[in-house]
């Protein structure tokens, strides 16, 4: 390709935009709607909490930060990929932009760099196919089978695994189904990123609140996506009180997601004030200018929504849950395996 030299020539090429580091055209557009989806999926994505599980308790630390790095480095490199074809003039082919990372690594790179990328492609994929397959199938095997078809004590063993692998079946076939469709992958990441943004604060709220049902939780996540996609494709037209509406549960989504974030690391009294303070910053300076950036809107949207629902339909209730009763009854699908489990300890 020319080396550096031919990318530092071809800077001229960029936008004023595209240019300028700390570009806020930049942020609104993509950056923020990446770092909230990564962050819902990081929260969100049952994967993750599976393997916190794995993970020795004194080497967590040690964990994050060579996770965080050896993730940073693969995104950062894949940008960089993005920025010669910018810089060099690169077309996509065929005018699809998930073509362009392909094209330019088998276009300039080394053919046992070309190697490498196609194996970490290949292991990336495998890796995550392999734990969310993992996850579904242990939800359907655990929560929808052993806890809500099945009768008490009547779980059988082989129907279990009988519905666990049917589900990978279902779960594979339908992602092939997907990938032939061709959608746009920033597109996609977007889409998925909203949907795990749907579930986040019902995740949080019911390992720490006593009074999520199992009613405000669906009905949260199956509303707060509803509204993702009404403002995403823009179903309907977003002007005037519609878009003042969208802004303002934005708003409410971009509080959760700093409240979220602050709460995890200094507390719950904090991470309150920090959303109240994030909420009415928003309220002042998002509406009115936010809606010129409709992905960013959608994904807040996600958050907001809800948060709102999952409150609301939780205070109607009247459900006081108890977390010891529940640790308890975790994962005790066979009553009669129980009996017999204590009978022995007696005898």
């Amino acid at each position: 390709m020319g080396g550096p030299a031919v990318m530092v020539s071809g800077l001229s090429n960029l936008t004023f935009e595209q240019q300028d580091f700390f570009s806020s055209e930049a942020f609104l557009q993509q950056g923020a709607p990446f770092f909230v989806a990564v962050l819902a999926y990081a929260i969100g994505n049952q994967t993750i909490t599976q393997r916190l599980f794995a993970i020795d308790k004194n080497k967590i630390k040690a964990t994050f930060i060579t996770a965080t790095v050896g993730y940073a480095g693969i995104v950062i490199g894949l940008g960089m990929i993005g920025l010669m074809a910018v810089t060099i003039g690169v077309e996509p082919l065929d005018g699809n932009m998930n073509n362009l990372i392909p094209q330019m690594v088998s276009m300039y790179l080394h053919p046992v760099f070309i190697a490498l990328f196609f194996i970490l492609v290949i292991g990336s994929l495998s890796s995550t196919a392999d734990s969310d397959l993992s996850a579904l199938s242990a939800i359907m095997m655990a929560d929808v089978y052993g806890k809500n078809i099945a009768k008490k004590g009547g779980v059988k063993p082989k129907t279990m695994m009988l519905v666990g692998r049917g589900t990978m079946i279902v779960a594979t076939a339908a992602g092939l189904v997907f990938a032939s469709f061709k959608l746009d992958i920033l597109v996609m990441l977007v889409f998925v990123g909203a949907l795990w943004g749907a579930i986040v604060f019902p995740v949080i709220a019911s390992v720490y609140w006593n009074r999520v049902t199992n009613t405000a939780f669906t009905a949260a996540v199956i509303v707060g996506l509803l509204f993702f996609c009404i403002a995403r494709f823009e179903l309907i037209p977003i002007t005037g009180v519609t878009a003042l509406f969208f802004e303002i549960m934005a708003s409410v989504g971009g509080a959760v997601v700093i409240g979220l974030m602050v709460f995890g690391f200094l507390g719950r009294k904090i991470g309150l004030g920090a959303a109240a303070i994030a909420l009415v910053l928003m309220l002042i300076f998002a509406t009115g200018f936010l809606r010129q950036y409709m992905v960013l809107v959608a994904s807040l949207t996600a958050y907001g929504v809800s948060t709102i629902v999952c409150v609301i339909v939780s205070l109607m209730g009247n459900e006081h849950f108890d977390f010891d009763l529940i640790k308890q009854r975790v994962g005790s699908y066979d009553k009669k395996t129980k009996v017999n489990t204590q009978s022995t300890r007696d005898a």
